[in-house]
């Protein structure tokens, strides 16, 4: 597929779920649309910037990200779609129950997601949606995942897609538990620094260096704390910190009470992780162990291209007007570092330091 297509793939799909209305939340914008189209929230954000700079829509931030109300500016021509014979099959399953119409509606919603399903399966799909709401009162606080495996068809995925619909049938997302997330780290006991490593073969690196001994380091694997659902919720206090050295902060919410910086890759995606963590953590600074990459960056002997050899072919070019991340995005436009590339000096010099 071109780029073009894709992007007239996202345009379509904003078009559908703004329906009448022309415009949509921005809010977890990004997390839906990957979700119905089976692409990469990278992927997305790229479409979303590309559509924003020809003017298709409005209110997308730098990051990708919706900002408020995105308004469709300019629609598509309405394409006469055929209905799939997996939705009819679905509609006259929910049409044939005599539920409350604003249910049907919702349920009708996701026909398009049950490709591969036989009538069977639907049955049973259904069947367990109606045993879910009647057991509503004595699933508080339980995890959404096994709750999905139980009653729909045994996976966990399913509950995530049914959110209007239980909505409609007065069970909202809140009134189950959420997943126990646990994140790797280390650190003495009391410490006045944090350190947020993208990847955990480096927090083992630091680990490995005496780092840890001083402050707290904390490995987020790449978009973990931000995709997982505590992080999208902002819980911070509910993610765990799983001991590998040391005796560090109980919660990432501890851990990060201190000055707390990132350090990951110098490319856009890292970029992108970072300002997504600073989502969360208002006051993440980059680290100074981005200052031997930055130099990096500027040689061709010591950096690379976006492309498949590297496996970054098609990352998006991030970028930011204020800040530290400004200097960052200019420097790895075209070029990028990987951290694995920090000397162990350095790591022992500038691990517990912000960058100037």
């Amino acid at each position: 597929m071109s780029e073009q297509e894709a992007i007239g793939r996202v345009h379509r799909e904003l078009q559908r779920l703004a329906g009448h209305r022309g415009w949509l939340n921005g809010s977890r914008l990004v997390n839906r649309l990957a979700g119905a189209l089976a692409i990469s929230h990278l992927d997305v954000r790229h479409n979303l910037l590309a559509l924003a700079q020809a003017r298709i829509i409005d209110n997308i931030g730098p990051t990708g990200d919706g900002l408020g109300r995105v308004n469709i500016l300019q629609r598509l021509r309405e394409e006469q779609t055929s209905v799939s014979e997996h939705e009819r099959e679905w509609q006259n399953l929910i049409s044939s129950k005599g539920m409350d119409p604003a249910v049907e509606t919702a349920l009708g919603e996701i026909g398009t997601a049950l490709a591969g399903l036989s009538r069977s399966d639907m049955e049973h799909l259904l069947e367990g949606f109606f045993r879910l709401v009647a057991d509503r009162d004595r699933l508080a606080g339980r995890d959404p995942h096994e709750i999905s495996a139980k009653y729909f068809l045994g996976s966990s995925k399913v509950l995530g897609k049914l959110g209007k619909a239980l909505a409609a049938a007065g069970i909202l997302a809140s009134s189950f538990g959420t997943r126990p997330r646990y994140m790797l780290g280390a650190g003495p006991a009391q410490s006045k620094f944090t350190l947020l490593v993208e990847n955990p073969e480096c927090l083992e690196r630091v680990v490995a260096l005496g780092v840890a001994e001083r402050m707290t380091v904390i490995a987020t694997y790449g978009y973990g704390i931000t995709w997982s659902g505590l992080g999208v919720e902002g819980r911070l206090d509910h993610i765990k910190i799983a001991r590998v050295a040391g005796t560090p902060p109980a919660t990432l919410n501890d851990a990060v009470a201190v000055e707390t910086c990132f350090w990951g890759d110098l490319d856009s995606a890292g970029l992108d992780i970072f300002l997504k963590l600073r989502g969360l953590v208002p006051h993440l600074a980059l680290s100074a162990l981005y200052r031997p990459m930055l130099a990096a960056a500027a040689d061709a002997a010591t950096s690379h291209p976006y492309c498949s050899l590297v496996e970054k072919f098609g990352q998006i070019n991030m970028f930011s007007n204020s800040g530290a991340e400004a200097r960052l995005a200019v420097a790895c436009r075209f070029r990028s570092v990987d951290q694995e590339f920090v000397s162990s000096a350095d790591i022992l010099l500038l691990a517990d330091q912000a960058l100037n």
